[in-house]
This record gives C-alpha cells, structure tokens and sequence, in this order.
C-alpha cells in the first residue's frame, strides 16, 4: 500500500518516500516469509522441520537478510530527518532521490552479504527424536567459535550499533528543535503554540520509533546471545516447551516490529493520509467526471424523456451502466 500512494501522489516522489518505500518492502517481506514459516512451526512436531534442505537455508537467510535492510533503512531515515531538521542548508544535496535509491541499493547489498554465512551454518538432518523415531530437523546453532563469532558480530552491527545511533540522532534532533522553540518565542511571543505543538509531535515521534525498535527487537537478540553464552544444563531445566514458547515470543515480536514501522512512518504523515485517502477512493472522482461527460455527449442529450416510470428506470439503468 505504501509504495502505491507514493507512486500515485507526485508530491510525495522524494528521497524520504524513498526510504518509506525501501522499508515498507523489507517489512513486508519479513511477514511474508517469516509467518508462513511460524504457522507450519507451530503445527508441527517441537524441533521438527517439514519443508525441506533448501527452504532449510533459504528460510533464514531471507529472514535475517529482510530484517537487517530493515534496520538499515530505518538509520537512513533518521539521518535523513537529522539533516532536515538540524542542518537543512545541507540537506538540498545531500538527501537527494538518486541518493536515496542508491543507498537502498548498498543496504540490500550489506545486509545479504553480512547474512550469507547463516546458508554454511544452517544445517538440514535427520535425529532420533522422543518417541524413537527419526525426523528432520534444521539447525542453526552455534556450536563453533565461527558460528558464535557470526551471531555476536550480527547483534553489534544490526542490534546495538544501531540502537546507539538513533539515540544519539533523535537526542541532538529534540535538543534543536527545543532551542528552535524558544528562538521563536522570543521572536514571535503571541503565536508560539503551534508551532512548539508541531515540533512536540515531531519529538515524540522520534522516541516512539526508538522505542519500538528496541522493545520489539531487544527479546531477539537477547534470546540469541543467551543461547551462544549460555550453558547445555539451563536449557534442560527450562524445558523444551518452555523453551519454544520464548521462542515464538521473541520471533513475534520481531515480526510486530515489522508491522508497525508503516504505522510510526507513514501513517502519522498527513501527507500519505491524504495520499491514502485517494487511492483508497480513485473511484468516485472518476465516476463524477465520467457523468459530467455523459451529461454533454449527444447520447445523452439525444435521450428523450421518458413519460412513464418504467422509461424512467430504463434510462436510469442505461445511464448507470455507461458510467461504471
């Protein structure tokens, strides 16, 4: 839906959309490819897999691939905002379209290339499972300093480094918009509340989006570092049921976080409010136009007028199946 009212409202075709685009892509990519994913999970048998060696690498990749560009893009925005807000004389060259595009690009290239080592790790094999028999199972564990050492450096680069950098942003971002507030009223001390309203929203915003990335992630990639550091002998005492439903709870909320990025981005736009709005209802100016024209066009002014009430609902029914 995003990416249409951007394409469809020429005003919104700008290097911030862009990234809005780019974001919105990721995300839907992760709820498609992650929740199909769940759902065949959840109705199966506890560390089983049933969809085979290549989804066993593919699954994953994609997944952690999708989720990265995501954060990323998420980054490019905040700067982006920053150089808007905080330096605007330099934000005519430096957030341009082509840019834009150009790093949507390196973020998609980063995050695949940062992601391959997860098809060596991901492993597709048979196990004795409780009961005696032998099941598939696809596992990404990390059992080698290698595989350890990949899924620390993932959660510093992807998790933790970005987390400090929006902070940062977002704290330099509040600090000027709060000295621009008080520069305007003592320039223009009778109408200062609108604009310190705007520039409120505008601040909570920002801590709403830092927020959410790091309540919906944070249960992730805590759960990751627990299972690299922690020992064989305290996840037998949890249990494996236990185990899976923290599991399933960490995932969820990564995909909420998914979910969510269009909301905090674009929906509190009133730019793509509008531009929703017109795409949701194209329709009824078209039909207003087409039965302006249907009034001027000789058809129907070579109607003639119907004397009964069923040339009535003849003429009607015509008129109404010209202009759909």
């Amino acid at each position: 839906m995003v990416p249409l009212v951007i394409i469809k409202t020429k005003d919104m075709r700008n290097s911030t959309n862009i990234f809005l685009t780019n974001l919105s892509i990721a995300d839907l990519l992760v709820l498609l490819v992650c929740t199909p994913t769940v759902l065949v999970e959840v109705n199966t048998k506890p560390e089983t897999w049933v969809l085979g060696q290549e989804m066993c690498k593919a699954v994953p990749f994609v997944e952690l691939t999708v989720a990265h560009a995501s954060v990323l893009t998420i980054l490019a925005i905040s700067f982006e905002r920053y150089y808007a807000i905080c330096e605007p004389l330099k934000a005519g060259y430096v957030c341009t379209k082509t840019r834009a595009l150009l790093i949507c690009f390196i973020s998609w290239t980063i995050a695949a290339l940062f992601t391959s080592p997860i098809l060596l790790f991901a492993e597709y094999k048979f196990e004795e499972y409780i009961d005696g028999t032998y099941v598939a199972v696809c596992l990404t564990q990390a059992s080698s300093g290698w595989t350890a050492g990949f899924f620390l450096m993932t959660i510093s680069i992807f998790f933790v480094l970005p987390l400090i950098i929006l902070i940062v942003l977002y704290a330099l971002i509040a600090r000027n918009l709060i000295s621009k507030h008080d520069g305007m009223v003592k320039i223009r001390p009778n109408k200062p509340e609108l604009s310190y309203k705007a520039r409120k929203q505008v601040v909570l915003m920002l801590g709403a989006v830092v927020l959410s990335f790091f309540l919906c992630l944070l249960p992730f990639r805590v759960l990751t570092l627990w299972i690299i550091i922690g020992s064989h002998e305290a996840f037998m005492n949890i249990g494996i049921e236990a185990y899976y439903n923290i599991l399933y709870f960490c995932r969820i909320m990564l995909y909420i976080n998914s979910a969510i990025n269009p909301i905090l981005y674009n929906i509190m736009s009133s730019k793509f409010r509008k531009g929703f709005l017109k795409l949701c209802f194209w329709w009824q100016p078209f039909n207003s136009n087409l039965k302006r024209l249907l009034k001027k066009s000789k058809y129907y002014n070579s109607i003639e007028k119907p004397k009964g009430k069923s040339d009535i609902t003849s003429v009607a029914s015509r008129s109404q199946t010209l202009s759909e």
